[in-house]
């Protein structure tokens, strides 16, 4: 446009100067003017500058002023650009009605749009289309100004220009085009209906104008990004057949993804396939391939949607990075793990950053779980969870990291990874969930059951009542407490399965754990309804090591066995017979029904039976063994001795050979045939030495013995057979039971012995931990006190997991509170409170017994609080703030705790507290009422002396305050001689020697 005013401002001075030359003037303004002129047209533009300005400095002519004025500007532009503005403005001020000020003007604003500042731009555009010029410049300078508003982002300011361009020019090619890019604008900014309304606008105002005709594919576009894609797919059809190049080729783009939005796959596939037709560049084609891709993906053709997503995947941009992650999802899709990782590891070699990273590095390491790649899923996962606080969604993260690592047998990283899981702020309730239930999982595997249990119960409770995850906690709880042996809890769990989730995948499993679940408690009747629902509504598992329908019917018979119901249980065992495995067991059970039915003949019938049928049977030797019970049991006791012959020659070094020669003795010693009995016994310790019979035989010579009236000399053919076989299996156990017989016999002297002779000697560490505590007892009992203290130390400290070493920290805490030592006894109490469980409260009652006998009242009474807090009716706390009460001689309070607790303890706490009772009565001295507290200890707590004891003296001295020496003297005196040693003892005596 600029050189096209030029051109004719060249032609004006051409005139101007022809004109001066038919004048004759001939004056140096005029030659300057064509000098410069010359110049300019040269483009020697500094000279030019320097003549046009003489030239408008001295011409009196105005024409030539002005338009000397014009090309001073543009020269200078041209040397010096930045200048354009400065003599713009100077020439708008000499010149303000000029024709070329507009022109300079739009110069200007062209210089701005070209540099970007669309904003300045529009000003100087502002100020030139104010200006004197033509309508079709003015029209066209409108429109430009409408692109630099769009240009700038003020999209309102642009559309304002094309509607006013439109009014103002209605017959200008550039209405229709301002209407349509108006439409546009509106297009852009999503705002559909204004949109559809200005294209309206224009079909109304230019129904033939080639502008409308592109209105049906700005509407399509515009239903296309409404995803209105009926209509878009309605309008884009109807604009076709006035389309073509580029328009064409977008509009059936845009069917195509249309009819994929719709899921009109056939049509979408045919239109993309129409697009590629029309396109040659492989990189334009690629958005089809992308599109043609989904299609395959929604059609389940998944190879073929990765072909066509890897073709789409060739490119830098956002097409190409989600074309390459979807390329690697199809490929797992259709079963090829491999091409999948490949694809993945692609994806994670070119993008370690931006979009889907997040989403690819999660699948790909989820597809190496899958492919059993643990390592390689860590070495994706561990990166992305050290910056877990970058992730969008760090708890699926972390989560399946937790995963890797277990299946990377890392059991211990895999609890850490779903603990930092459930622990992320922000993370979904849903992922939350999975990561402890996960966690759970891992603890389950690891057989701690118990820990894994109330994880899942931690899950079921939490999770929302459809949910999968829900339904499986509950199961995985029940079966954690099953395999805890918590049977009830576990049946109770099973149960609620069965009822809230009849149609779950795991109902039949849940049904027939429940079984067991009973089974395992003795509770035959609620066992069998489970178990027949689970063998005749569910299939069992495909593969199994033991076929489930044999152990069903088997656990059935084993029900209807455990209640009597023989016939009933026969009638499942019967079923089982020829099973493999079981078959062998079934006809067994069949032979021990007729025995509980007192039906010998047929029951040893059947067992040999099993014999017969069964000879490599594990239950031969058994079977064997109980025909001749049977015979035992009948009092036939030459054919029992001739069975338990048979299960000795054909079975000679099992245990039911040892069971079998000891039973032989049981049949001649119920024969009445002593002498051979003991043979038989002693056969056994001659033969099987490391039986569990031994001590069996030991005792069976002893009664023989006795009921031939001769000597027990068990006792010598013990110690003989301990000096032939020191190493044993039994030997430590008949050590272990001489020392037994000496404790319990209250020959503590010689236990003591015994049982320092069993610890220096045994080689078995079981039974170490209940030696030490009984030579403590007994050690205690001789009055070896601090021997006693010294072998429970040995103990505690050598064995801390058996259950004899709490028991032994209690007993040292109250002997060294009994020596008052009491700085000792607190460290045993706070030892076995760090053992925690259902030692903390007892260790913490010591810990306050000991504030206690310190005379620490506040201390005392704050630990017993505490005490409280945990278990509301423990009675030794109770008894302790009672105790403390009467210390700070509050005898009701003292008396109101310890009421409560002799009303309702029958044991040593209850002694205590009715004792103390009578101490606050006789504080008060109130006499009658003490006494009858203290008669009721005597009388209801008899077997703790203490107390009894210590009841008898109050009452003495009750008896002494009220004048009755007589009665008082021979309480006392009762107490002397009938419980010396007693503390109650020693505060009589001193009483009567003061008397």
């Amino acid at each position: 446009m600029i050189r096209t005013t030029v051109m004719a401002l060249l032609l004006l001075c051409t005139a101007i100067w022809a004109e001066a030359e038919a004048q004759g003037v001939t004056g140096s303004p005029e030659k300057q003017y064509q000098t410069a002129l010359q110049q300019f047209q040269q483009g020697i533009y500094t000279e030019a500058m320097d003549g046009f300005r003489r030239v408008t400095e001295t011409t009196g002519n105005r024409a030539m002023a002005e338009s000397s004025g014009y090309y001073l500007v543009l020269a200078t532009a041209r040397v010096e650009p930045v200048m354009l503005e400065r003599r713009t403005e100077w020439f708008v001020r000499q010149f303000p009605h000029s024709r070329r000020a507009a022109d300079l003007l739009k110069e200007v604003g062209h210089h701005k749009l070209e540099a970007g500042a669309y904003r300045s731009a529009i000003e100087w555009f502002e100020r030139a289309v104010e200006r004197p010029m033509s309508r079709r410049q003015r029209t066209e300078l409108l429109y430009q100004m409408g692109d630099a508003a769009a240009l700038d982002g003020d999209t309102r300011e642009a559309r304002s220009y094309f509607m006013r361009l439109a009014d103002e020019d209605p017959g200008s090619v550039w209405a229709p085009r301002a209407l349509y890019a108006r439409g546009r604008l509106f297009l852009e900014e999503q705002r559909y209906e204004e949109s559809a309304e200005a294209f309206e606008l224009l079909r109304q105002r230019y129904p033939e104008d080639a502008m409308t005709r592109r209105i049906g594919t700005a509407l399509g576009e515009s239903y296309y990004l409404q995803r209105r894609y009926r209509e878009a797919i309605d309008a884009l059809t109807d604009a076709t057949p006035d389309l073509g190049g580029e328009s064409l080729t977008r509009a059936v783009y845009l069917i195509a993804e249309s009819h994929n939005m719709l899921d009109e796959l056939e049509q979408a596939q045919q239109y993309y396939r129409y697009y590629l037709n029309r396109v040659e560049d492989p990189d334009t084609q690629r958005i089809a391939y992308y599109g043609l891709g989904w299609v395959y993906h929604k059609q389940e053709i998944y190879h073929w949607a990765a072909q066509s997503f890897e073709r789409a995947a060739d490119g830098e941009d956002e097409t190409a990075r989600k074309a390459l992650y979807y390329q690697a999802v199809n490929h797992k899709l259709s079963g090829s793990y491999r091409q999948a990782l490949e694809t993945f590891r692609l994806f994670g070699d070119r993008y370690q950053e931006g979009l889907f990273v997040e989403e690819a590095y999660y699948e790909w390491a989820l597809t190496a779980v899958e492919a059993g790649r643990y390592v390689e899923a860590i070495d994706i996962l561990l990166p992305m969870a050290r910056r877990a606080d970058e992730l969008r969604n760090p708890g699926p993260v972390i989560t399946l990291l937790g995963e890797a690592y277990f299946g990377n047998a890392e059991y211990t990283r895999a609890l850490e990874a779903f603990e930092i899981a459930d622990q992320i702020d922000g993370v979904d309730p849903e992922t939350r969930l999975q990561a402890r239930f996960q966690r759970a999982w891992v603890r389950y595997s690891n057989q701690a059951y118990s820990q894994a249990q109330g994880e899942f119960q931690a899950v079921y409770e939490e999770a929302p009542q459809d949910s999968d995850l829900r339904a499986e906690a509950l199961f995985w709880s029940a079966d954690s407490r099953f395999e805890t042996q918590h049977f009830g809890p576990a049946s109770s769990q099973f149960a609620s399965f069965v009822r809230q989730y009849p149609e779950h995948e795991l109902t039949g499993a849940a049904k027939y754990s429940l079984g067991w679940s009973h089974f395992k408690m003795g509770q035959f009747a609620e066992a069998i309804p489970p178990l027949v629902d689970f063998l005749e509504n569910h299939e069992p598992p495909s593969i199994s090591i033991y076929p489930y329908e044999t152990d069903v019917i088997l656990r059935i018979g084993d029900s209807h066995f455990g209640m009597g119901a023989y016939t009933d249980a026969m009638e499942y065992y019967n079923r089982a017979i020829g099973a493999e495995p079981g078959g062998d067991y079934a006809m067994f059970q069949v032979a021990n029904s007729y025995y509980r039915m007192n039906r010998n003949f047929e029951a040893v019938t059947e067992f040999r039976r099993v014999l017969r049928i069964y000879p490599f049977s594990r239950l031969r030797e058994q079977a064997q063994y109980n025909i001749a019970y049977i015979y035992l049991n009948t009092e036939n006791y030459d054919q029992a001795i001739t069975e338990f012959q048979t299960v000795i020659e054909r079975y000679p070094d099992t245990e039911w050979a040892a069971r079998s020669q000891y039973n032989i003795g049981d049949a001649y010693y119920n024969a009445g045939e002593y002498e051979a009995a003991v043979e038989a016994y002693q056969v056994v310790l001659d033969r099987y030495p490391r039986s569990s019979y031994v001590l069996e035989a030991i005792d069976g010579i002893q009664y023989a013995r006795t009921s031939a009236g001769e000597d027990d000399t068990s006792m010598e053919q013990l110690e003989a057979f301990l000096q032939e076989n020191p190493a044993s299996g039994t030997a430590d156990q008949l050590r272990y039971r001489q020392a037994m017989n000496r404790y319990q016999s209250g020959d503590y002297e010689a236990s003591v012995q015994e049982f320092e002779q069993y610890i220096r000697i045994t080689n078995r560490d079981e039974l170490l931990p209940d030696a030490w505590y009984n030579l403590a007892d007994s050690q205690r009992r001789i009055g070896e006190t601090a021997s006693a203290m010294e072998s429970l130390e040995t103990l505690a400290n050598d064995y801390p997991e058996s259950q004899r070493s709490a028991l032994a920290l209690t007993e040292l805490g109250e002997m060294a509170r009994q020596r008052g030592e009491l700085d000792r006894a607190e460290g045993y109490y706070q030892e076995l409170e760090q053992k925690g469980g259902n030692f903390q409260l007892p260790a913490r009652v010591g810990l306050a017994e000991v504030s206690l006998m310190r005379g620490n009242l506040q201390d005392a009474g704050e630990r017993f609080e505490a005490i409280l807090e945990q278990d509301g009716e423990h009675a030794a706390a109770r008894v302790g703030l009672a105790r403390i009460a009467f210390e700070r001689g509050d005898a009701v309070s003292a008396r109101e705790l310890a009421q409560g607790v002799a009303d309702e303890n029958s044991m040593e706490e209850g002694a205590e507290a009715l004792y103390l009772v009578g101490r606050t009565w006789q504080l008060q001295e109130r006499w009658s009422e003490a006494r009858e507290a203290y008669s009721q200890v005597e009388v209801l707590f008899e077997p703790y002396t203490h107390w009894m004891t210590m009841a008898k003296y109050r009452t003495a001295e009750i008896l002494l305050r009220e004048n009755r020496r007589g009665d008082a003297i021979v309480l006392l005196e009762e107490l002397v001689e009938e419980y010396s040693g007693t503390e109650a003892s020693r505060l009589a005596e001193r009483l009567l020697n003061n008397r």
